[in-house]
């Protein structure tokens, strides 16, 4: 009986993580708030950021996430069960659409209020001034992210 409840335990962090990788595959939006996190983490650390600014950040990025993971189970339930155009599943669709935006408007406002009123913006351009290896390493980046957005998991 241990051994099943083990199981179970196991294969719900399997499933968890099939939906994740589908999403991540199949989801541009997800995508650019994963890489929104990526940089934002980035100028956080180089702009050192408090730990109770770094929690806000990652409640910022687990609520967007979740928000559009669950938008994206949202939408894939109505294109599977609507028939043709139907006006609910519509709404239902903008309705969850609209949950994201909101987790993701409210990203904006907490990061203006860290890296702008609290200076860590300017605290981390300082930092990659002082390093210009760095700066350049960072801007190397941009192509894959711009790559990771739009063209990853897309088939063939």
């Amino acid at each position: 009986m241990a051994k099943s409840r083990i199981r179970k335990f196991r294969e719900s962090f399997l499933y968890a993580g099939r939906g994740l990788r589908l999403c991540i595959t199949g989801e541009r939006n997800f995508r650019v708030h994963m890489t929104a996190a990526f940089y934002v983490t980035a100028a956080a650390v180089m702009g050192h950021v408090t730990s109770t600014e770094a929690a806000v950040l990652c409640l910022c990025f687990g609520l967007t996430m979740g928000a559009e993971l669950m938008n994206t189970a949202v939408e894939r339930l109505c294109d599977k069960t609507a028939r043709g155009y139907d006006r609910m599943v519509r709404d239902a669709k903008d309705i969850a659409a609209a949950a994201v935006f909101v987790c993701a408007a409210a990203c904006v406002a907490v990061g203006v209020c860290i890296f702008l009123m609290h200076g860590v913006l300017a605290a981390a351009l300082r930092f990659l001034a002082a390093r210009l290896w760095l700066a350049m390493v960072f801007l190397v980046t941009v192509p894959a992210a711009v790559w990771f957005v739009f063209f990853f998991g897309r088939k063939q």
